[in-house]
């Protein structure tokens, strides 16, 4: 009877995973969060075929049944590590927002999983990690340790990654999220503790499933709100954000909002192409998440090739030095970039004052209007300019008369 039951919790648990799956694969994530989450679910699926084999597979007594016992206990050793693995490395991408600073972290990630798999190659001729008896019983061995500490040790690494990055931010809704993540380790740990204690318990693999339903109400929360295509926040979730500062006691005339337009966004769209066109957002995006790493702002994505900055005015971190160093970064990425296309950003800004500004929008056509302004500059700058070399041009080279 506990058989049954316990194949029925793998049954269960695999629907759920495979629902979940099907909905991320039909909304076309693209994003590698998105992606190293997908991963997750897929391995966690085939650990619950494996978790379920061994179950109807122990004391068996048929011709193969040892093999087949062999196969589901070594891969299911061999993937739990590779859950925590992949949760580890989602954690990585989602507090550091930096894909490039993961695919260097990579080797190390895989080390644990390398070790433990070639302890369960090994354990298919020298019992290490487990053996089977006659009696298709199975039984843990003295290196058994080393599977037990990969995934601790990928579940320790994720927990501190999320609690220091909670603990850095300021905003609510950025807490919350990353409190989400903390507690995705917990389920499995009481579980993993429970077999610990009482051994012959198999309820670790439905704990993993609680904790992606925890986690997965968060994700698809987050698709909502997130921009697909640079991964900042969107118009709605910007929306949300706003009302909830200017309803709150933290709005006051420290906080500022910044509107940034890529000057020639359609000349890149019609001369290099849209790939190239989003290729140039997501470079913008990169640059404002690189400069507001540590300065707790709230950037989003308004659409088309507009972005938003919502920060708090202090004494290192002022609206005209974040305009200072925009600038810079974006020369610095002219000045060293392969890419065909250069860009340029007209940028204005306003701070929130508390007497004129009763709700969201307000703030937000105040820069907007501030950053027309400095673009409609550039354009009559840029004009004067062209009619100053044009008329340069005419003097010079006109031929000289002759007497």
């Amino acid at each position: 009877m506990c058989v049954i039951a316990y194949v029925q919790m793998n049954i269960f648990g695999i629907i759920i995973l495979y629902f979940f799956w099907r909905n991320q694969r039909q909304a076309g994530v693209t994003s590698l969060d998105d992606k190293l989450f997908n991963g997750i679910l897929i391995a966690v699926i085939v650990e619950e075929v494996m978790d379920g084999g061994q179950w109807l597979l122990e004391r068996a007594q048929f011709p193969g049944s040892y093999l087949l016992q062999v196969l589901c206990y070594s891969l299911g050793h061999a993937i739990a590590p590779a859950i925590t693995c992949l949760w580890a490395m989602y954690c990585d991408v989602r507090t550091h927002m930096d894909e490039r600073g993961l695919a260097r972290r990579v080797p190390l990630y895989i080390v644990p999983i390398a070790l433990n798999t070639l302890l369960l190659v090994v354990n298919l001729f020298t019992p290490l990690v487990f053996h089977i008896d006659e009696a298709h019983v199975y039984h843990r061995d003295r290196y058994f340790f080393v599977y037990s500490l990969c995934m601790y040790l990928y579940a320790l690494v994720s927990l501190l990654m999320v609690i220091r990055r909670a603990m850095q931010r300021d905003s609510s809704p950025e807490r919350t999220e990353y409190r989400y993540m903390a507690l995705f380790i917990i389920p499995p740990l009481l579980a993993g503790l429970l077999q610990w204690m009482y051994y012959g318990l198999s309820v670790i693999w439905t704990s993993v499933v609680l904790s992606i339903i925890m986690v997965y109400v968060n994700v698809l929360s987050r698709q909502i709100s997130t921009d697909p295509l640079t991964g900042l926040n969107n118009r709605r979730k910007l929306n949300r954000f706003l009302d909830t500062k200017i309803r709150s006691a933290e709005a006051d005339e420290t906080m500022f909002l910044m509107v940034l337009d890529a000057d020639g966004f359609k000349t890149i769209n019609d001369t290099y192409g849209h790939a190239a066109g989003d290729r140039a957002l997501v470079v913008i995006a990169d640059i404002l998440k690189d400069l507001c790493a540590d300065q707790n702002c709230f950037l989003a994505r308004l659409g088309g090739d507009e972005f938003v900055i919502l920060g708090m005015d202090r004494e290192d971190f002022s609206p005209d030095q974040m305009i200072n160093r925009l600038d810079g970064a974006v020369a610095a990425f002219n000045a060293h970039t392969t890419e065909p296309f250069r860009l340029s950003l007209s940028i204005g800004w306003a701070r929130f004052d508390p007497a004129r500004m009763n709700h969201a929008d307000a703030l937000l056509i105040a820069a907007d209007q501030d950053m027309y302004r400095v673009k409609t500059g550039k354009l009559v700058r840029a004009t004067v300019t062209a009619g100053i070399s044009l008329s340069a041009h005419g003097r010079t080279g006109e031929p000289e008369q002759e007497d």
